[in-house]
């Protein structure tokens, strides 16, 4: 549902997904992967609003994600840069925005998605998978076992 909000200036602004009164927000996700996100985000009880495919200044269209009442933890936060590197995270509290950062990228990722390859030996074997950011801008990632290399977005999460 779509409400105008008074601005500033002349101009109106229009909010495309219900405000929070607490809770997390994650813009600027491509729309090919907001549902994988919101899956990532999603807990049993968890009030979760998903805006898909919405207007945006940076790219065509993009999603978004709110979860009320819980910020994200760093495993949350390192899943989420492997799917979508370029999203933002804005914490909300009272209605209003006291922190927004861009999704941080590690240098490695550990333990939180398998590696693409059925052949590495974390397939067969109880071993914590670890990959090595190799690009940034496309997320590319290299397992330091098979030595294989693989966009963020094609791995799946543990």
């Amino acid at each position: 549902m779509s409400t105008t909000e008074p601005s500033t200036g002349s101009s109106t602004r229009i909010r495309q997904v219900e405000a929070i009164s607490n809770g997390t927000v994650v813009d600027h996700i491509p729309s090919a992967v907001t549902l994988k996100v919101a899956q990532l985000l999603t807990g049993s009880n968890d009030q979760v609003f998903v805006g898909m495919n919405l207007r945006s200044s940076r790219s065509a269209r993009k999603g978004v994600v709110k979860i009320a009442g819980r910020e994200l933890d760093a495993r949350i936060l390192s899943c989420l840069a492997l799917i979508a590197p370029e999203a933002t995270v804005s914490i909300i509290r009272d209605y209003g925005v006291v922190k927004k950062f861009a999704v941080p990228v590690p240098d490695r990722f550990e333990g939180v998605a398998r590696c693409a390859n059925p052949n590495c030996v974390t397939t067969h074997e109880r071993w914590t998978t670890r990959f090595q950011v190799v690009s940034r801008q496309p997320l590319i990632v290299r397992c330091i076992y098979c030595e294989r290399s693989f966009a963020g977005a094609d791995l799946s999460l543990l």
